[in-house]
């Protein structure tokens, strides 16, 4: 069944895009994962949705599997592809980020490889015509359980304000992650420093320093001079209106997700050792791994450490308000390996520079004023 400009505008919402652009979308997108693809972006909880959201899931799905117009053997990618699967959309964003910025790249997928005394299969491998083959690594990280303990402990500590009827501002600022032991006489504290009105500043075990301000609803993130600044998780909660005393906390955790060693760990083990290797991370789920990871990667690429892995790129998919258009465009940071007993063709650390050229116009972009 073909699209028209016309029927996508009345059932999913006007767009800036051209017209031939969305109706080539839309009709890949219907003939690779089919009509029911389409249907099951609006669907949510409680009925069907309509609107910028759903429509440029659509149109960007479409513009990424492009890329299997030039792949044989997609079959099984396609399969994962149409039950919706996180990491199958990975490689397929990996390809296309690599493929968008060189049209003549040859990709070839699941390539069988000999790493170590295994043979396994690689998730793809790609190369401009006549060069060498470089293989290619994706991962998806879930939210890590660190991320998820900081998170229920940010909950906990901001719901203080729900129990303390007054107005105060406050502020926890940590100066590192609170162990288990540490969280109730952290809370005790807490509960009293909102009750005493005395205090603007509290020192709580070397764990975190507590903050009062005069202005509730106003948040103004602390930073203390000689604490290095550093990726932080944070909570806020806000009440006020009513009889309700106007008061919020802001509480706020160092962050930074120690898994990106055994990802680096774990992946380079998969690359065959006579070909350049690059693993590709879809950092989506961990907002901090853009800042936090670099220092890390820095210190694990050494002379005779993950000399397989040629380099790591990390990417994210992201909607960004330009104008009155929402635009997709994935943000993309490379880190190569000096150390790497093959380097990471030239052709590829351009396009992944061009694509971090792309993410950086919109980025600049979506923060002009309108």
């Amino acid at each position: 069944m073909s699209w028209t400009i016309e029927e996508i505008e009345r059932d999913w919402g006007a767009t800036s895009a051209l017209p031939g652009i969305v109706v080539d979308a839309f009709e890949r997108v219907e003939r690779i994962l089919g009509r029911e693809w389409i249907a099951a972006t609006r669907e949510r909880a409680g009925g069907r949705v309509q609107g910028a959201g759903p429509l440029l899931q659509v149109i960007s799905m479409g513009g990424r599997l492009s890329v299997l117009d030039t792949v044989e053997g997609a079959e099984r990618l396609v399969r994962r592809l149409k039950q919706h699967d996180a990491s199958g959309e990975a490689e397929l964003t990996a390809m296309h980020l690599l493929h968008s910025h060189n049209r003549a790249a040859q990709i070839e997928l699941e390539p069988e490889v000999v790493a170590g005394r295994s043979a396994r299969k690689a998730d793809f491998r790609i190369r401009v015509p006549g060069k060498v083959w470089t293989y290619v690594e994706v991962t998806r990280p879930n939210i890590s359980e660190v991320r998820e303990r900081i998170t229920a402990i940010l909950g906990r500590i901001t719901d203080v304000v729900l129990e303390v009827k007054r107005e105060f501002a406050l502020e926890v600022f940590f100066r590192r992650e609170p162990e288990d032991r540490e969280l109730e006489p952290l809370l005790a504290r807490l509960r009293s420093f909102c009750v005493d009105q005395r205090a603007k500043r509290e020192e709580v075990d070397g764990v975190a320093l507590l903050l009062r301000s005069d202005q509730p609803g106003r948040v103004t993130p602390h930073q203390e001079p000689e604490e290095p600044a550093t990726p932080r998780l944070g909570d806020v909660k806000f009440i006020g209106g009513g009889d309700e005393p106007r008061r919020h906390i802001v509480a706020r955790v160092p962050y930074a997700d120690k898994r990106a060693d055994k990802f680096l760990a774990d992946e380079a083990k998969q690359l065959p050792g006579g070909h350049p290797g690059l693993i590709m991370v879809d950092a989506s789920g961990e907002p901090t791994a853009f800042a936090s990871w670099a220092p890390i990667l820095s210190r694990r690429f050494q002379p005779n450490i993950h000399t397989r892995v040629s380099g790591l790129c990390l990417f994210a998919p992201q909607l960004l308000a330009i104008r009155d258009t929402l635009v997709w465009v994935p943000r993309v940071q490379l880190h190569f390996n000096p150390h790497a007993k093959r380097a990471l063709p030239q052709w590829m650390r351009q396009a992944l520079d061009e694509a971090a050229r792309d993410f950086g116009l919109c980025f600049e972009a979506a923060q002009r004023p309108v």
